[in-house]
């Protein structure tokens, strides 16, 4: 049987307020059940202009329509507006996810600052934003999460080291094909890392002229039988202007019979297939721009 993980990031504030219901109705018309994972923090989404030097920014803003999708006011949080703690001002849009069935897990404190300035944070400086954001989901769901997914699949040694001490069952920090233990310095963890298998909407849209549904269909292809399929979306873009694109997709996955799981309800299973422990290298990936953390060694 074909079987999918829909993994949804939200990242914003505006991706809490509005998109978590858009979700919500578009996964419970569906009849699915998706893994949430919030960001907490400052929403800082107007600091990611300094990302206009990577190589493939502004190509992937340009054909994905950056502004229609994320909106001018959340562009201009923590720049010329105050970067708003998100889950004192979303906290009830959260707690509908898990009430409604669905998974519940983290994402992030400060997503920018984590995606941007990840390599040159402080060990401190990481140990407090994982705290924080600890201390935020216990705050909004009273309870410890299950797991933990990294914003923008990147990761080193010493994030890997700190997430470690919280005793998670799993992790998705990176991309790659099949379930793993990290190895850091020589050492094994036991956080599962679970990573994403599949390219996201926002990496192919627009890519080599590709529409939206041509992506649709692309990524319905590439969902394999008895095998790990993690789709991730964002509540910013499936949740907001191409959720039409999304009510698409997920209607194909049922005329195809593919069974839409939780990382939590796929979890005993991975874990009972003995998962083998890699290393975790960098590289790039079509869409992106710059280097997402990947399981196994370096391409060569």
């Amino acid at each position: 049987m074909k079987a999918i993980s829909l993994r949804v990031d939200v990242d914003t504030l505006e991706g809490s307020v509005t998109g978590i219901p858009t979700l919500l109705r578009l996964l419970d018309k569906h009849q699915m059940r998706a893994s949430f994972y919030f960001s907490f923090g400052p929403d800082n989404s107007g600091k990611a202009i300094r990302r206009i030097f990577r190589k493939g920014f502004l190509a992937k803003m340009r054909r994905t329509n950056a502004t229609k999708l994320y909106g001018f006011k959340t562009m201009m949080y923590g720049v010329l507006l105050p970067a708003p703690i998100i889950w004192k001002r979303a906290a009830t849009e959260m707690q509908a996810a898990k009430a409604a069935g669905h998974e519940v897990g983290i994402h992030a404190w400060d997503h920018v600052q984590y995606h941007d300035l990840l390599d040159r944070k402080s060990r401190k400086w990481l140990a407090d934003w994982y705290a924080n954001a600890h201390e935020a989901f216990g705050t909004v769901f009273g309870e410890k999460p299950l797991g933990a997914v990294s914003p923008a699949w990147r990761c080193n040694d010493t994030t890997l080291e700190l997430q470690e001490t919280y005793g998670l069952a799993y992790a998705g920090d990176c991309r790659g094909l099949a379930p793993f233990y990290p190895i850091v310095k020589g050492r094994t963890l036991s956080t599962l890392q679970i990573p994403t298998t599949l390219p996201t909407l926002d990496e192919l849209l627009g890519l080599e002229g590709r529409t939206p549904d041509q992506v649709n269909r692309e990524v319905w292809e590439l969902v394999r039988e008895d095998a790990l399929n993690v789709y991730a979306l964002h509540t910013e873009v499936e949740g907001g202007a191409l959720f039409e694109t999304f009510d698409a997709f997920l209607g194909g996955l049922r005329e195809r019979g593919v069974q839409a799981r939780t990382h939590a309800n796929w979890l005993p299973e991975l874990k009972a297939a003995n998962p083998p422990a890699k290393a975790i290298s960098r590289r790039e990936i079509p869409g992106r721009a710059g280097w997402v953390s990947w399981e196994g060694p370096p391409a060569i």
